[in-house]
Parts: C-alpha cells; structure tokens; sequence
C-alpha cells in the first residue's frame, strides 16, 4: 500500500496557516470526498491520504501533520491500534476517529486510549468541520449524541461495578456465616440468656463494617468542581486556566486529581461525566454540559478576547 495521493493546498493563504491533516480510510471515494471538504474552507490542508495505516507509520516523519483522520475498520491495521501507534511516536499529535460505528464500547476504547474525537461518518459536514477545529482548538472532538452515548455506556459500566461489588459483599458475608455456623458444635459453653426462639444467646457474626462512600461531588474540592464544570463545557487547559485566575499546570493536577477520584482515565471521560452526573445538587444540575452549549461558546469566545489584551 502506498500514499494515494499528494494534495497541495489550492486555497489562498489565510493569517493562520491552515492546519496539515492526513486522512486514513480504505474507502478511496469516502477519502476524496473527505479530503475536499477539508481543503475547501482553507482551514485545513490534506497534505497526504492512505489506504492503510502502515504507510503512514512509515512516512509519519516527513509529513509531519498535526491532525490525522483515522478510519475505524480497516484491513491491515485498525484505526484503534493505527492511534495507539501514532500517540506512542507524538503524543502531541491530534487522532480523530471518523466510523460508521456506533457502539459504545468502540467509543469507550477509543476515548480511553487517548483519542482526541471520534465522529460519525453520516455526521453533518459542516459539523464535521466544527468539531475538527475544535479538536485544534483543544476542545473535546463529539457530538452531543456521541457524548450522551459514552454517558449511558458509563452508567452502564458503573452499575456493572457496583452488581459485582454486592454480590462479592453478599457473597462474603454468606461465607463468614456459614464458617460461624459450622463451628458452633465445636462451642462447650455457650452463654447462657433467652432468645427469641428459646435457644442460648451465641455470639454471632456481625455485618462488616462498609463504609458508605460519599456522594462524589461532595469528594472534590472548589476548584476540582470549577475545573470539571468547564471541562464539561470543552475547554483546553489553558482556557480554563485563563477562567480560573491559575496557572496551566495547576489545572493539570486539578485534571489529574478529578481523572484519580472518579476513576476515569481521559477529559473526555470526564466530560461525558458531566452528562452522566449532575455537576452540583439538583437545584444546579442545569450546568451540565447537554443545556450549556450556547455559553460554552460564549465563554470560550470570552477567554479568547481576554488573552489578546
């Protein structure tokens, strides 16, 4: 397999030079008609485009691109694995995967990875064009239906976890009575004291102790729930840092922080948290991410006015 094409940029150079973007897809008339749309507004430039993820792997240093476009189904290699291999080499580099498959667990693989999108092939394209600059831009590359579905999918995945975790606890508890019992022949004295059947008063097992785990929103501090609010609303690092009043790296540990007490392992796991779960009681649930996308613009076009001041 080798490059498909070599496409130079046609459009009239714009003040920001237009983003390089290699497209991997081994359909070759979904990858062209892809690679004009790209190419049409002069925000980016298909500099390359593959049929196969090896060839890419192979060129990735003499193309230095800053977005790929990764096909999920593929015959060689992936676009799962393609990803895995793209963010061992640069980890700065952009991967959005554009598929036709809706399934969840596709999704929640691919978002725990470390993918940057992942949009759907019969999306809008001019919504397609918006997500990708905001992948640029250091926001989150989903659409609002794609979110909602890694939410239910997390849910999901959660009450899973908390079945598992009952019936270990039951399971446990059934053991310790069962060992109590069957060594109650083995007792010489028992205490004496009426019961309510009659029998003597032993001295049985009781229920372990298990702590009642907190609500999660009460486990974060002020600055962790500030921080997840505006991840929420897609906002890099350095926006959030700019609405917060701290520095980039001290949003980072926040990051870090929510990302260890949540137990998830991406932004985009913890935006998807934020449909999932209120970010505040009830009274304020209406800040989550699915009601404040309008605001969400507002106040990234906000910081952005502010940090050329």
């Amino acid at each position: 397999m080798t490059v498909t094409r070599q496409m130079p940029s046609t459009h009239q150079t714009p003040s920001t030079p237009p983003t390089r973007v290699v497209l991997v897809d081994d359909h070759p008339l979904f990858r062209r008609g892809l690679a004009e749309l790209l190419s049409e507004g002069g925000l980016f430039e298909v500099v390359a485009d593959f049929d196969d993820g090896t060839d890419l792997l192979d060129a990735l240093p003499t193309l230095a691109p800053e977005l790929v476009i990764v096909d999920w189904q593929m015959p060689q290699l992936d676009g799962l694995t393609l990803m895995r291999h793209l963010k061992q080499r640069d980890a700065t580099l952009k991967v959005v995967l554009l598929t036709a498959s809706d399934d969840s667990r596709h999704l929640l693989d691919a978002i725990q990875q470390g993918a940057d999108g992942y949009l759907m092939k019969d999306t809008d394209p001019e919504r397609i064009l918006e997500r990708l600059q905001a992948v640029i831009d250091g926001k989150l590359g989903l659409e609002e239906e794609t979110l909602l579905l890694l939410a239910r999918r997390l849910q999901q995945d959660h009450r899973q976890r908390e079945q598992h975790s009952q019936a270990q606890t039951h399971k446990q508890q059934h053991k310790q009575e069962q060992e109590q019992t069957e060594a109650l022949p083995a007792v010489a004295n028992p205490p004496a004291g009426p019961t309510l059947d009659g029998a003597a008063a032993l001295d049985r097992p009781t229920t372990p102790d298990w702590p009642t785990a907190p609500e999660w929103y009460e486990g974060l501090t002020e600055r962790e729930r500030d921080t997840l609010k505006w991840i929420g609303r897609g906002l890099s690092n350095k926006l959030i840092a700019r609405e917060l009043g701290i520095s980039d790296s001290t949003v980072k540990v926040y990051v870090k922080n929510l990302l260890r007490k949540l137990n998830l392992h991406s932004r985009l796991e913890l935006a998807a948290w934020v449909y999932a779960h209120p970010l505040t009681p009830a009274s304020d649930a209406s800040r989550a991410l699915a009601e404040d996308a309008t605001g969400a613009e507002q106040d990234t076009t906000r910081a952005k006015k502010e940090s050329l001041r």
